[in-house]
C-alpha cells in the first residue's frame, strides 16, 4: 500500500527542479491535505494528472500537505524549480494562491473550486448546486423523519453551493423538512482529512431523528458514511462514486469529474488553447452528476427515478419552458435527418479551417462527435460570413457564427439561458488579442493606437476604448498582420492563437510583430440555427446545444487536438 505522509514530494524521474526552464510544460499539482488517495475529491484529481501523463507521456510532479505555512513554501518552490502549470485545488488555499501568482507572471496557476483576478491563473468551477440538488430530491423521498444535515468540510465557494443546491432539491420536495447543517472546520483543524471526527459527529446527528447525512468534506467524509452504515441509516457521498462503500447505506454521490476536468485543462495549457479563463462545469457540460448503480438502485423506487428525472430535465431546460428530456434524444422527440451547416470562409487556427484539402479544425471535429452521437448526418457548405448568416433558413439549417451579433441573432436562434445568449453553450470561446509592430513609436500610452484592425463580428463593438477611433474590419488574420507590416494600420485585434501562431511559423512575421495586450475581448463562437429549424424540432436544438456543451470538454475531443500542432 502507497503511504503518504503530512508533507510529500515525489520528483518524477528526468525532471530536475533545478534545470526546468521556465518556460517549458511541466504539470505539477500541490494538493492541500496530507491525505492524497483519500477515495474522493484528491483521488479524482490525482486520475486526471495520471491519465495525462499516460496517454501524452508528459511527466508530473506532486506535494501534498494540510499545513498552510509549508503550502505557501511548496508552491513558491515549484513556481522557482520552473513547473508551470501548477494545479492548485481547494478554495481554502485561495489566499496563499493569489498572494503568490503576482510574484510568478511567467507561471500558470490553474485553480480548481474558485476563481482569481491574477492574469495568470486559470480557474475551473463546478456547479456542484446541479448535482446537489439532486441529491436533495432523492434524500426527500428517503427521509421518514423530514429531516436531514449538510456536513460540510470548510465553508468555501463550492461547499456552500453544495449545501445550498441540497437543502433547494430537499425542500422543494419537502417545503417544512428541516436541514441541519455543520462545518467539520469548527470541530478539527484537519477538516479534509478527520475520518474520527466526521464519524463521532455523525453518530450525534443519526442519533438525534436525523435520516441521512450529506459529507462534503474529502477523505473526511467517509467517516460520516461509516456511521451511517453502523446506524442502518443513509448517507449521500461526494466527489467521486461512493455507493459501493457501504452498499445499500449510501443513497446516492454528487460527483465532481475532477479527473475530466484536469486532463481537458493539461491539454488546454500545452497547446495554449484555454480560450477562457474560467471553466465552468455543470450537468450539461457532464462535469457535476449523481451516481445510480448496483450499489443504490435498490433504495430507489419507481416513482423516486421518475421524479430525478422530470427535475434533471427541469434544470437542463432554458427559460423558454422546455420540459422535455434534455440530455438523451428521446425516441418521441422529432429530430432531422441531416443539418446543412454554413461554415465561415475565414480560417481560426485550430478551430476552423475551409480550404482545398476539405473542412478541419477541433470545432468540426466537435461538430462530427455531435453526429455521430445524436445519429443526425452534419453537410458542410463554405460560405462567407455574411453570406452564410442570410442564408440561415433558406439554403442552411445552421451557421458558425464567430461572435453573437444583432445580424445574426435576427435571422437565427443562439442557446440562450435567462433570457441571455448561454456563453456556456458556445461552440468555441475567442480571446482577441492586440498586436503591434516592434519597432512602433507609439504617440502616447494607449495600448489601442489606430488605425485599428478588428475582425467582422467581433465583441469590440462593446469596447468604449474604440469609440471614435479610425478601424477596418478585416477577415483574416494573415491580412491584419500584413496591414501592420504596410503601416496601413498601427494596431491588430485578432485572434491571439492564430496570431500567435503565424508570428511563430511565417519568417515575414517573426520578430517584426510583437503582442502588447494578451486579451483585450473575449468573443465566443455558435452553433446557431435557424428560426425556422428551432421551431420545428424545439427539443433536439436544445438536446443539441446541450450535447456539444459536454462534447466541448470532454476527453475525445482534446485527444486529438496535438495533429494541428504537428
Amino acid at each position: 500500500m502507497r503511504q503518504w505522509i503530512l508533507f510529500l514530494w515525489l520528483a518524477t524521474p528526468g525532471l530536475s527542479a533545478d534545470v526546468l526552464p521556465s518556460d517549458s510544460f511541466a504539470p505539477a499539482i500541490l494538493f492541500n491535505s496530507a491525505i492524497v488517495l483519500d477515495g474522493s475529491y484528491n483521488e479524482s484529481l490525482l486520475a486526471g494528472m495520471e491519465q495525462f501523463e499516460q496517454r501524452k507521456g508528459v511527466p508530473f510532479t506532486q506535494m501534498a500537505t494540510a499545513d498552510l505555512i509549508l503550502y505557501r513554501q511548496s508552491l513558491e518552490s515549484l513556481a522557482r524549480a520552473g513547473h508551470s502549470p501548477i494545479i492548485v485545488p481547494g478554495g481554502g488555499t485561495q489566499s496563499i494562491v493569489e498572494a503568490v501568482a503576482p510574484s510568478f507572471p511567467e507561471t500558470t496557476f490553474i485553480s480548481i473550486g474558485y476563481q482569481t483576478d491574477a492574469p495568470n491563473v486559470r480557474s475551473i468551477l463546478f456547479r456542484e448546486w446541479d448535482g446537489a440538488y439532486l441529491a436533495g430530491v432523492l434524500a426527500a423521498y428517503r427521509s421518514p423523519n423530514r429531516k436531514v444535515a449538510f456536513m460540510g468540510g470548510l465553508p468555501v465557494r463550492s461547499v456552500k453551493e453544495l449545501e445550498a443546491g441540497f437543502r433547494a432539491g430537499f425542500n422543494r420536495i419537502l417545503p417544512d423538512g428541516q436541514i441541519t447543517s455543520l462545518y467539520l472546520s469548527e470541530y478539527s483543524d484537519r477538516p479534509w482529512d478527520d475520518e474520527s471526527k466526521a464519524k463521532e459527529l455523525g453518530r450525534q446527528l443519526f442519533s438525534s431523528e436525523h435520516d441521512i447525512v450529506f459529507a462534503a468534506a474529502g477523505s473526511s467524509g467517509k467517516g460520516a458514511l461509516a456511521a451511517a452504515a453502523e446506524a442502518g441509516k443513509l448517507a449521500i457521498g461526494v466527489d467521486q462514486n461512493q455507493n459501493g462503500l457501504y452498499p445499500g447505506h449510501v443513497l446516492t454521490s454528487v460527483v465532481k469529474h475532477l479527473d475530466r476536468a484536469v486532463y481537458v485543462a493539461l491539454i488546454s495549457e500545452r497547446w495554449q488553447l484555454w480560450r477562457s479563463p474560467v471553466k465552468r462545469l455543470g450537468l450539461a457540460q457532464g462535469g457535476v452528476s449523481i451516481s445510480i448503480d448496483e450499489n443504490n438502485l435498490p433504495l430507489l423506487s419507481e416513482d423516486m427515478m421518475v421524479v430525478l428525472q422530470k427535475n434533471r430535465s427541469r434544470l437542463l431546460a432554458e427559460s423558454n419552458g422546455l420540459e422535455g428530456d434534455t440530455d438523451g434524444v428521446d425516441q418521441d422527440i422529432a429530430k432531422p435527418q441531416s443539418l446543412i451547416v454554413a461554415v465561415p470562409d475565414e480560417v481560426r487556427f485550430p478551430f476552423i479551417q475551409a480550404d482545398d484539402s476539405g473542412i478541419t479544425g477541433i470545432a468540426i471535429d466537435a461538430l462530427g462527435m455531435l453526429s455521430r452521437q445524436l445519429g443526425v448526418e452534419f453537410e458542410y457548405q463554405v460560405l462567407p460570413i455574411r453570406r452564410g448568416v442570410h442564408s440561415l433558413g433558406e439554403s442552411v439549417d445552421g451557421f458558425i457564427a464567430i461572435s453573437h451579433s444583432d445580424d445574426t441573432e435576427r435571422r437565427g436562434v443562439f442557446p440562450m439561458r435567462d433570457g441571455d445568449v448561454d456563453e456556456d453553450r458556445a461552440l468555441m470561446t475567442w480571446d482577441l488579442a492586440a498586436f503591434q509592430l516592434i519597432n512602433q513609436d507609439l504617440a502616447d500610452a494607449s495600448i489601442l493606437q489606430p488605425p485599428i484592425t478588428i475582425p467582422p463580428g467581433s465583441g469590440t463593438d462593446n469596447l468604449k476604448e474604440l469609440q471614435g477611433l479610425e478601424s477596418h474590419v478585416i477577415g483574416s488574420v494573415e491580412r491584419q498582420l500584413n496591414m501592420l507590416l504596410r503601416r496601413h494600420a498601427k494596431t491588430a485585434l485578432a485572434d491571439a492563437l492564430h496570431a500567435d501562431h503565424l508570428i511563430d511559423n511565417r519568417p515575414e512575421f517573426a520578430g517584426k510583430i510583437r503582442k502588447v495586450a494578451a486579451s483585450v475581448s473575449k468573443e465566443s463562437s455558435y452553433l446557431v440555427l435557424s428560426k425556422a429549424f428551432y421551431q420545428q424540432y424545439p427539443e433536439f436544438s436544445e438536446i443539441l446545444w446541450n450535447r456539444l456543451s459536454e462534447i466541448r470538454e470532454s476527453f475525445e475531443l482534446w485527444d486529438g487536438v496535438d495533429r494541428y500542432f504537428r
